[in-house]
């Protein structure tokens, strides 16, 4: 799934994600010169906190110290000995555990690129085909298919309460069972959508839709088979967001027969109402 080389060729894509940073540390009062940080400053004070702990005032003065450079700051920060055994975000996890489990796989740009996912996976013993790399990702809000930055990796372990590949091998069968939970699935499959999206991009190709749709629809769409015949056939070249967010809702909301289905509302995309129609024919057909 990281890799586009695994998926088909028509499949691969470079995608972004306009990431939501959930991750919030609850900062002290701020002095007033705090307070005048700008909105990107601001992320990056709560994201040093992510990694390291400290409280926001020496967060922004390291920061500043480094010109804003948050890989820089970090580095600083560690390399000076500073500790701090405060409340943080998740209890469990240490900061310079965390620290030391992102560099074992970061790349000399300072993020995790696809050969240190590949590395990771195996440590997990997972495949990065496993649909549980989508949801690791849904966790650690990553931007672009391929990448974790130091920030998005260290909210994640945050999230998950995992500052060692030991405990993050622990987490899998968590994880795991996060697609099996109807809510939990619909989180990571609407995150996927602009996960996988390429920058510029509104609409996904086909071909990637139905191997995501392979990932993460099984246990949830009893007629999965038949859409993805049915899409193959009939769809050529890209899959609007909104069939795709509501493709979920026909699979886990609608019976496996499709009796309650409503053609007449005008309430689902043009594409479900023509699968509807089209396996309802067959049905008629058969009988």
């Amino acid at each position: 799934l990281w890799f586009k080389r695994l998926l088909p060729p028509t499949c691969r894509a470079n995608s972004t994600f306009e990431a939501v940073n959930e991750f919030r540390v609850v900062l002290p009062t701020m002095s007033s010169a705090a307070s005048a940080l700008n909105r990107s400053q601001r992320d990056k004070v709560m994201n040093f906190q992510a990694v390291t702990g400290a409280p926001a005032k020496l967060a922004t003065d390291i920061l500043r110290r480094y010109n804003w450079s948050l890989d820089q700051a970090v580095d600083s920060f560690f390399t000076e000995g500073h500790s701090f055994a405060g409340r943080p975000a998740v209890e469990a996890v240490d900061s310079r555990k965390l620290d030391a489990f992102f560099r074992k796989y970061a790349a000399e740009d300072g993020s995790i690129r696809p050969e240190g996912i590949q590395e990771l996976c195996n440590d997990l013993g997972i495949s990065p085909m496993d649909p549980v790399t989508l949801v690791l990702a849904w966790h650690c809000r990553a931007e672009s298919m391929g990448t974790f930055t130091r920030e998005e990796f260290a909210a994640g372990m945050q999230r998950l309460g995992a500052d060692d590949v030991q405990k993050l091998r622990g987490k899998i069968d968590e994880l795991r069972a996060q697609l099996q939970d109807r809510a939990a699935c619909k989180e990571v499959y609407s995150y996927t959508f602009q996960f996988a999206l390429d920058q510029g991009q509104r609409c996904l190709p086909v071909e990637m839709c139905v191997e995501f749709w392979k990932l993460l629809l099984p246990g949830h769409f009893a007629l999965l088979d038949k859409w993805i015949e049915f899409v193959e056939a009939k769809v050529k070249n890209s899959v609007s967001k909104d069939t795709w967010l509501m493709l979920y809702d026909l699979a886990t909301q609608v019976k496996p027969d499709l009796s309650d289905y409503d053609l007449d509302s005008g309430a689902w995309p043009v594409l479900l109402d023509e699968f509807v129609e089209h396996v309802r024919g067959s049905t008629q057909k058969a009988l």
